[in-house]
């Protein structure tokens, strides 16, 4: 086994190998930080939903005094 190790063929087996190796680890890192990426994305935009739909429910006028006054809609 060894022999085969530093034959030529072997050194271009071996070079091969570790060639697929670092493409394959680059294209798993590269993944995983594409994935988190766009969970962090995700989260961004649920928060900044929840913060807008807080917000819309502060400003919306619920005061009772204003619930017999006239919106302009006339209804039976």
């Amino acid at each position: 086994m060894i022999g085969l190790l530093f034959s030529p063929l072997g050194r271009y087996i071996a070079i091969g190998g570790i060639v697929i190796l670092a493409i394959g680890a680059a294209y798993v890192k590269i993944r995983s930080d594409a994935i988190a990426e766009i969970q962090a994305q995700a989260t961004q935009d649920a928060l900044r939903r929840v913060q807008d739909a807080i917000n819309a429910g502060d400003n919306a006028a619920v005061s009772p005094e204003r619930l017999l006054e006239n919106d302009g809609h006339r209804r039976d």
